[in-house]
């Protein structure tokens, strides 16, 4: 049984009864009626299920071939011709099992009731639904090609027959050894290699079946020309499953040979490559041509023109048709950045986005162009070296349009940057403004602050006026008195002394009375100095305030998020401004340090006092560490005069409340022998 073209015992196409077929045939049954054995036979010899028998298998044998070979997803574009075949018969198939049927159905108005028939009809009717069935399967997997350079099956027998490499025959499988197709081509195949070996070949494991592809060609291309794309699927097939492969032990071809295969090759797989390329970038062709027409991309007319250049080699022509792309896009988008407010950051990523879609556009046609050539070359093989040129020229294609993007990202994000700049000076500038004016009003009303005199002071200044004129008037009585008794002898120093001491004691008090308000407005003033130093002191720093004073203001904190797009000049400011920061920082701690030391050196005076201490440095005499009086809290001991860091002997006091070192018992706690933390208590 063929794969197509069958005859099934002659019957290949089955009409329909006609008008008078029918009439002959009622006439018959009429006939026979009485005679039911006459009539049963007769039935069966106008319905013969031969024929059924013949579809049955058949349709059997071709619905294994489909599922096994023909409707896997990556066999969709394969083997278009074989199916069309295949489906053509199957349609054939199903137009005579249509026919039968109904045949069937106009004789068996005469009958009443007929088993032949009625089995007949059931049987053509399945038949119908599984062939109906095995077409719908095909055209569901069937995938209409429309280039060349997409027919993988076209593009290897064009390939095969230049190159008419030596194949080796495998074992054919049952699934396939049922098709007379197959089985001809093996006794074809067997004779070829009888004819060269002059052995007779009684088993495939006598010797190894190996033939050129031309020698296949031909035979299938004797067997009908008509049909020679039907033979080219079923080539391909057979070779996809591996039922021949390419023989190694080829003999050796010698170099004119393998430079004249290379050079037919090239020439009839250059079309294909130019097609691929042409639709691929067409619509790369055609903005290059409106972009010539807009800004005369090349000097002389014809330069650009894309039919011109694609009559050159490939490593010569791709170059230029990205260069010519590129130099109208950069012309197109400089004209429209030249139109852009540099402010305008939403227009600009707009601007960004357009480029990158159409670079990233054409990255991904030359990217197509590049993942059709890598599968075109298991067709080449073992010639495919002959795209290696072109192969490196598509890496080298993509490659600069990466770069240029990234070029062109660069320049477009540093105008980008420049308007974010520029809106970032004037807001700064605002707010310098903002502060600028701030100080100036600061100074105003504290001028006007300061130039008045201070209340207290006004009302101290009329308060001693006033107590002035009065102590002036007790004073006057007081020397009128005394006065009129500076005649007689009486001991009036006595009387003076009495006054003078009384008002050098009130004079002191009140002195002392007059120092507290200066140190509390001294203290006023200072913490206003301090804040004013602080306020002045900061306002080059931009922070945001918090009460633990969290993190660096940005001015110093660049490491994070600045430091890596500043230029060496920048960052060696920055670092010199740090450092001046750092050294301020230090000053000021050095005077903080400074003032803690000399209250400690008072504070270990104080203590070496109370302790009886008269030696500069006193050691522990547990761990023998030398003692801070100012921080260290302190054991001594009233009999020995031992003195201990009060951690050293704390377990052993609690076991033993006696004097590590002349074992006399300590006096009751809260006694004044420990030193205490004032926080404690």
């Amino acid at each position: 049984m063929y794969i197509f073209n069958n005859t099934f015992n002659n019957a290949r196409e089955i009409k329909g009864f006609k008008q008078d077929e029918i009439l002959q045939i009622k006439t018959q049954i009429l006939k026979l009626k009485s005679d039911n054995l006459e009539l049963d036979k007769f039935i069966k010899s106008q319905f013969n299920t031969e024929i059924l028998d013949l579809y049955t298998d058949y349709i059997e044998n071709i619905k294994q071939f489909i599922e096994l070979y023909l409707v896997s997803e990556s066999e969709k574009s394969f083997y278009l011709n074989l199916k069309n075949e295949i489906q053509e018969e199957l349609r054939l198939l199903s137009s005579n099992l249509s026919n039968l049927s109904a045949n069937g159905r106009n004789i068996k108005r005469f009958l009443k009731d007929h088993k032949h028939i009625n089995d007949f009809m059931v049987h053509t009717n399945n038949l119908i639904n599984e062939t109906d069935t095995l077409i719908s399967i095909l055209r569901r997997h069937t995938k209409e090609i429309e280039k060349d350079y997409d027919n993988d099956i076209y593009l290897w027998i064009e390939a095969n027959k230049i190159k008419n490499l030596n194949f080796k025959l495998n074992d054919i499988p049952e699934s396939l050894n049922y098709w007379k197709e197959i089985q001809e081509l093996f006794i074809f195949l067997t004779s070829l290699v009888e004819a060269k070996t002059k052995i007779r070949i009684r088993s495939r494991k006598e010797v190894v079946i190996t033939f050129h592809f031309d020698e296949l060609y031909q035979y299938f291309l004797s067997k009908q020309d008509k049909k020679l794309t039907f033979y080219e699927d079923l080539i391909f097939l057979l070779k996809k499953n591996n039922i021949f492969e390419e023989f190694a032990g080829e003999e050796f071809i010698n170099i004119v040979e393998r430079k004249d295969i290379v050079h037919n090759l090239k020439a009839k797989m250059r079309p294909f490559i130019l097609s691929i390329i042409e639709d691929k970038l067409k619509g790369i062709f055609n903005e290059i041509i409106e972009l010539d027409k807009k800004y005369d991309l090349e000097g002389p007319k014809g330069k650009s023109d894309v039919n011109v250049l694609m009559k050159e080699k490939f490593k010569e022509f791709l170059p230029k048709i990205v260069e010519y792309y590129f130099l109208g896009l950069d012309k197109t988008f400089q004209s429209i950045i030249n139109e852009v407010d540099e402010r305008n950051i939403d227009e600009f990523v707009k601007i960004v986005n357009s480029y990158y879609e159409k670079i990233d556009n054409l990255s991904s046609k030359i990217d197509g162009i590049d993942t059709w050539l890598l599968n075109f070359d298991q067709f080449l093989k073992p010639y495919e070296s002959i795209t290696n040129s072109l192969k490196k020229t598509l890496a080298n294609l993509i490659s600069e349009i990466y770069r240029r993007k990234d070029e062109y990202k660069i320049y477009l994000n540093s105008i980008k940057d420049e308007g974010l700049r520029v809106d970032i000076r004037a807001y700064v500038d605002g707010k310098i403004a903002e502060v600028n004016k701030l100080i100036s009003s600061y100074e105003d009303e504290t001028s006007k602050v300061i130039k008045e005199e201070l209340p207290q002071l006004r009302q101290i200044r009329e308060l001693l006026s006033n107590y002035k004129t009065k102590i002036d008037e007790i004073k006057e009585e007081v020397y009128i008195k005394l006065n009129t008794y500076k005649e007689n002898n009486f001991d009036m120093y006595n009387v003076i002394k009495h006054w003078e001491t009384n008002f050098n004691r009130k004079k002191q008090q009140l002195t002392f009375l007059l120092t507290l308000l200066i140190n509390k407005i001294f203290k006023s003033f200072k913490d206003l100095i301090d804040e004013e130093s602080i306020l002045f002191a900061e306002i080059t720093e931009i922070t945001k305030q918090t009460e633990n004073f969290e993190g660096l203001p940005l001015n110093f904190a660049l490491s994070a998020f600045l430091a890596e797009r500043l230029s060496e000049d920048e960052l060696k400011e920055r670092v010199l401004e740090i450092n001046a920061k750092i050294n301020q920082l230090t000053a000021s701690l050095g005077l903080y340090q400074l003032e803690v030391a000399k209250l400690e050196e008072i504070v270990s005076k104080k203590v070496k006092i109370r302790q009886g201490v008269a030696v500069s440095k006193v050691q522990c005499t547990v761990c023998h560490k030398n003692i801070n009086f100012a921080k260290d809290k302190l054991i001594t001991c009233p009999f020995c005069g031992s003195t201990y860091h009060y951690l050293c002997v704390a377990d052993w006091l609690t076991k033993q409340n006696t004097c590590p070192m002349c074992m006399n018992h300590f006096l009751e706690p809260y006694s004044g022998l420990f030193e205490t933390d004032e926080k404690e208590i």
